[in-house]
């Protein structure tokens, strides 16, 4: 495995974990938030078009659009699944069944085909989500009831969300679309998705200055997505989302020292713990691809 296409698929962790964190500062509703990422992914999209001006057909414009439409889906039932279960508790489900599902579909397309792979690569896959699980422990605090937590609802928008997310990359995996020809159809598809959910399921307009704002998210989203589309072509889809997912890493530090979000001192000690345990989990993902089709 090439260090520098490793390194690509490390952006991610970076520019997907300041998502939430500029998310939380701006606002606004799962819809609002989700068609500001997709306009702002347009945005992005339109520029590196104009410099690369990469190669556009009916095929790329259908898989992009269908990729679009996924993404939607995971978006939207992301967010719906945090409203329900909070951070804590739905995140380790929603990053965790992604990871699951990105990977077992990535099986399935040829990743980690020597035993020595995925060995390794399950072991990391284990290594991340318990590091997930430690990183969003939150103390019960005294007078919330916790039947304010909708387990049902909940779930049930995680595990859509995942199979959303899980499908919006594999999908060009599996047709083997280039990253940068997929850009655009896939930002049209994505505004096209969140519009129909908006308007068909939510009954909700989400065309107002917070989706503008939100849109400057997008744009930081789409660099992540950009590199995890390019390195999923080089390293498989089992190798680049799950490191995509250490994402929550610096969601964790930046939320304290920019969303000044408070955390106890368990907490602090379970989030260290569980950032160490990924960390590791990076390593043996990263193996896990040294270690393919030798």
């Amino acid at each position: 495995m090439n260090s520098i296409d490793f390194l690509i698929a490390c952006i991610p962790i970076l520019t997907w974990g300041l998502v939430p964190v500029i998310s939380t500062i701006i606002g606004g509703k799962a819809v609002e938030q989700s068609m500001g990422i997709s306009l702002g992914s347009l945005v992005f999209a339109l520029i590196v078009f104009a410099i690369k001006k990469p190669e556009i057909n009916f095929h790329i414009i259908w898989i992009g659009l269908a990729s679009g439409l996924f993404w939607a889906i995971g978006s939207v039932g992301q967010y719906k699944g945090l409203k329900y279960l909070g951070v804590s508790k739905s995140m380790p489900i929603s990053n965790g069944t992604q990871i699951i599902g990105t990977s077992i579909l990535g099986i399935f397309l040829g990743d980690w085909t020597t035993k020595t792979s995925k060995i390794f690569g399950f072991t990391a896959l284990v290594l991340i989500i318990l590091g997930i699980f430690f990183t969003s422990y939150k103390e019960i605090e005294e007078g919330i009831e916790k039947e304010k937590l909708q387990w049902g609802k909940g779930i049930s928008f995680n595990l859509l969300s995942s199979l959303g997310f899980t499908f919006y990359v594999g999908i060009l995996k599996y047709f083997n679309i280039d990253g940068w020809s997929s850009l655009i159809p896939q930002s049209i598809g994505q505004i096209l998705g969140v519009i129909f959910i908006s308007f068909c399921i939510f009954k909700h307009n989400p065309f107002n200055l917070t989706v503008v704002k939100n849109s400057i998210v997008g744009v930081v989203w789409a660099i992540g997505n950009l590199a995890i589309l390019i390195s999923q072509i080089k390293l498989g889809l089992s190798v680049a989302y799950p490191v995509g997912q250490a994402c929550i890493i610096v969601s964790i530090i930046a939320g304290v020292y920019i969303n000044k979000e408070k955390k106890t001192k368990k907490e602090w000690i379970s989030a260290i713990i569980g950032m160490l345990i990924i960390a590791l989990g990076l390593f043996f993902i990263y193996l896990s691809g040294v270690y393919d089709k030798m």
